[in-house]
């Protein structure tokens, strides 16, 4: 039996007729080799005829459900950012309050960028506007409306701090969001910090995110100054 053959027969989905399932089965199938292949050979190593041959479909059978390999790893993407989507609303129904959840849902970003290393490291790339010159405008239009979603979510937390000036709301939610992609990168990409005394780059972002959200006001609590705490918490809540 071949890898599409195994596959098709473990993952039945449930669309509305026989012809959508088969598409959405080999959607599914070209995604999950794509994705093992970035794995392995990394964003130079992934070629639709590599695709073709790792699924036993034709490479017009792949060109028929995308375009080209940017489209591939930008829907790849999409599905991360929907997976991470999940994990916010997780971290906003667990925080005890505005600094708590704004915590949690910098822990949720660290989590889904353990989880996904490779498709994380790709973000920068899949988001440059020569990457995205290449992608299909319906998946430009999804990541477009996802990246907004989450944007609408973290600027609604700062918004919820009712003394905030607008302007002051899009600052923090900005500078909060800089401070997050860096230590995100800094994990996905393997950076050597420990010789600059940076052994934890999370525990270090933790303590100046502290520093961040005292300098806007953000009441203190308790549960949010427990290191130790946070990590078993978002072990324990965030399961995808």
């Amino acid at each position: 039996m071949t890898v599409r053959q195994k596959y098709e027969v473990g993952h039945k989905l449930k669309p509305v007729n026989h012809k959508d399932q088969v598409r959405l089965n080999r959607e599914s199938l070209i995604l999950d080799v794509a994705l093992t292949q970035l794995n392995e050979k990394g964003f130079q190593g992934l070629t639709m005829q590599g695709i073709a041959n790792a699924t036993d479909y034709s490479k017009g059978t792949i060109y028929q459900h995308f375009g080209c390999k940017e489209d591939v790893i930008t829907k790849l993407v999409i599905q991360c950012a929907k997976r991470l989507l999940h994990l916010i609303d997780v971290a906003l129904e667990h925080g005890q309050g505005l600094r708590h959840q704004v915590i949690l849902v910098s822990w949720a970003f660290f989590k889904n960028a353990e989880r996904h290393p490779v498709l994380t490291g790709l973000l920068s790339r899949a988001k440059s506007p020569d990457f995205q010159s290449k992608v299909s405008e319906p998946l430009q239009t999804e990541l477009s409306f996802i990246d907004q979603t989450i944007l609408s979510k973290v600027m609604g937390l700062f918004a919820s701090q009712t003394d905030l000036a607008p302007e002051q709301v899009k600052a923090a939610a900005f500078g909060w969001w800089a401070m997050k992609w860096g230590v995100q990168d800094v994990m996905v990409n393997g950076w050597e910090l420990s010789r600059l005394g940076f052994d934890d780059p999370k525990k270090f972002f933790f303590e100046s995110l502290h520093i961040f959200l005292d300098g806007f006001g953000v009441q203190q609590d308790e549960p949010s100054r427990q290191y130790e705490q946070l990590q078993t918490l978002s072990n324990s809540i965030f399961k995808i």
